[in-house]
């Protein structure tokens, strides 16, 4: 067992100055000084109940109840100084333990002059207070104060645990966005070789057969490069600019199929900075134009961006033929999907859908954010 002079030589009591105890009382809290009133008041109840009331009966009560505040409340300025010394440390008890023995010297020792004043107008002679008269009182102080104090820290040793393991969970749940956002900018910056080869030999094919659509088409692939290039490295993308690199990549196909495909693409200016996580909207797109050949033999496909109730951002891309029936199975969608519930979590979702007219359509719902520094 650590000796009293032990734990008193680890208590910085250099520290104990009256300035701090100042300051400690003028931080006590309405909240603090409620549950101090009541719990003086909870610990009277107690000793009315067990019939310690030295004969005085009922007219004792008044001045046992204020004996009891004063306890309560120079106990309670003894455990502030002990957290202004600990930081609220609940692994540093010896503080507390001090403080507790302490305070209850004062708090048995404050209330005498009020009982020696009032003892005789109840009738009852105050005699000499000898300290063997103040052990009981002292004890009681030490044993209530002492449980208090005890379950304090034990909650607090509880609260800073379940803080520890919320913090825990939330860098992992950080580290796990960020190993995904890693996934999503080393798919931005992977350019699918067979879309360049492709495009490179039909804008050779193009202009030996029509220069003019080949330069077209070259310009075409520059404006989709730059528009990929810059945002390599970005973890991040908005509305705005994942549109326009679809806008870029389908500038290119059409040169290719000509009025074989057909496009358009709506966003409400104040919808093109949210956010939109890179490399979204490329790969439905890709699905629908590398999909089967469309039965009508002509394809027309629709971008929608638009709010949704409870702060939500959704894109539509609708195909007029069955690149996204909800029947099929498609590795690429499931993949997207897997990618946005890791970012947001059951927040995000991706619906595949067929309409009246036959044509369908795949909607992603994100939470709505804006990009820093927008509003």
């Amino acid at each position: 067992m650590t000796p009293p002079s032990a734990l008193v030589a680890k208590v910085p009591l250099a520290r104990l100055t009256p300035r701090l105890v100042f300051d400690a009382w003028r931080g006590i809290t309405w909240y603090q000084i409620k549950v101090t009133f009541l719990l003086g008041c909870a610990v009277q109840l107690v000793l009315m109940g067990s019939g310690i009331s030295m004969g005085l009966g009922i007219r004792g009560v008044p001045l046992f109840w204020a004996v009891k505040e004063i306890w309560a409340f120079v106990m309670l300025l003894a455990i502030v100084v002990a957290d202004r010394i600990t930081a609220k440390d609940p692994d540093r008890r010896a503080p507390y333990a001090i403080a507790v023995v302490v305070g209850a010297i004062f708090a048995v020792v404050l209330p005498v002059p009020l009982v020696r004043w009032t003892l005789p107008s109840l009738g009852v002679p105050a005699g000499p207070v000898s300290p063997f008269s103040l052990f009981y009182p002292f004890f009681e102080v030490v044993i209530f104060s002492g449980a208090v104090v005890s379950v304090m820290l034990d909650r607090r040793r509880v609260d800073r645990a379940r803080a520890r393991m919320q913090a825990a969970e939330l860098e992992r749940i950080d580290a796990e966005r960020r190993s995904i956002e890693s996934d999503l900018q080393a798919l931005q910056a992977r350019v699918e070789p067979k879309f360049l080869f492709n495009t490179l030999a039909h804008v050779q094919e193009l202009y030996d057969r029509d220069p003019a659509r080949g330069e077209q088409m070259l310009d075409d692939l520059i404006a989709y490069l730059r528009a990929a290039m810059p945002r390599i490295r970005d973890a991040s993308s908005t509305v705005g600019q994942e549109l326009e690199l679809a806008r870029a990549y389908l500038d290119i196909v059409k040169m290719r199929l000509g009025d074989e495909l057909r496009y358009a693409i709506e966003a409400p200016p104040d919808l093109v900075d949210a956010r939109l996580p890179p490399m979204t909207l490329l790969p439905l797109v890709d699905h629908a134009i590398g999909g089967p050949a469309p039965e009508v033999g002509s394809r027309t496909l629709e971008i929608v961006a638009e709010s949704a109730a409870g702060a939500r951002l959704q894109v539509m891309i609708r195909d007029s033929d069955n690149a996204f029936a909800p029947e099929t199975a498609v590795d690429g969608i499931d993949a997207l999907r897997e990618r946005l519930e890791a970012l947001y979590g059951d927040k995000a979702n991706i619906r595949l859908a067929r309409d009246a007219a036959g044509a369908t359509e795949a909607v992603v719902a994100i939470p709505l954010e804006r990009e820093l520094g927008k509003s």
